[in-house]
């Protein structure tokens, strides 16, 4: 009893927890019958300092805790299939949820490694100098990549449609109830929202630990939650 009332403590009072609040206000919102599609962030991780931590570094015991405690709060009405990186933080998280959305009665159908969402393929590390460890400059980064600034690195077109295939077209194929949920990193995210917003980023476009963004579909239409908004998705 202790723990949990330590755990509420932080849900309420860390900052960074609005935007995972947005999300699972959005989610309480919509239809038990229509699937839905979870992106997010990691939880709170330690720090980075350099390319080699990007790929080491896990979890905080509070990353952990609050993982646990968004997963708890995520409505248990439909089935989840999490995909993750297999990077120990995306990988502790995912499991944070799973613990949680478990605890209160949620049916996991699988949780899979997906490849795609560590980030792009690369031939030249040097090409990591440009984007700093912990992501301050990210949205910059991605504008650029986009533009074709950098070498060594997987094309963004290319990256865009192996992302978009293996997330977003998976989900919108599905034939019943499901819950999709991704748990990735910056890069992979704010990718995903250059190419669902289909125009450049801006420092803004950050989101914090545990944000995201959500799509769900009825017959007609897809529909994006985004930074508390609701954008319907183009064909």
């Amino acid at each position: 009893m202790i723990f949990h009332l330590t755990v509420m403590t932080e849900w309420d009072t860390e900052e960074w927890t609005h935007s995972a609040k947005q999300l699972l206000d959005w989610i309480s919102s919509i239809d038990s019958t229509q699937p839905l599609m979870l992106m997010v962030r990691h939880s709170h991780r330690g720090i980075l300092r350099n390319h080699e931590d990007t790929m080491n570094v896990g979890l905080t015991d509070l990353g952990k805790r609050v993982s646990v405690e968004m997963g708890k709060r995520i409505p248990p009405t439909r089935k989840a299939h999490i995909f993750l990186s297999v990077v120990p933080r995306c990988y502790e998280t995912a499991e944070a949820i799973l613990e949680g959305f478990s605890e209160e009665g949620g049916e996991i159908i699988d949780m899979d490694p997906l490849p795609t969402l560590i980030g792009p393929e690369y031939a030249d590390r040097a090409v990591w100098s440009n984007l700093h460890p912990n992501g301050e400059n990210v949205t910059e980064f991605v504008n650029k990549w986009a533009d074709g600034e950098f070498e060594g690195i997987e094309p963004f077109d290319e990256f865009k449609v192996r992302l978009i295939d293996d997330t977003v077209k998976r989900f919108l194929s599905l034939k019943d109830n499901q819950m999709h949920i991704h748990v990735t990193h910056d890069l992979a995210l704010m990718c995903t929202k250059r190419i669902l917003l289909n125009r450049a980023l801006t420092r803004d476009d950050r989101v914090p630990y545990l944000g995201g963004l959500g799509v769900t579909q009825t017959r007609s239409v897809a529909e994006l939650f985004v930074d508390g908004e609701k954008i319907v998705l183009s064909s």
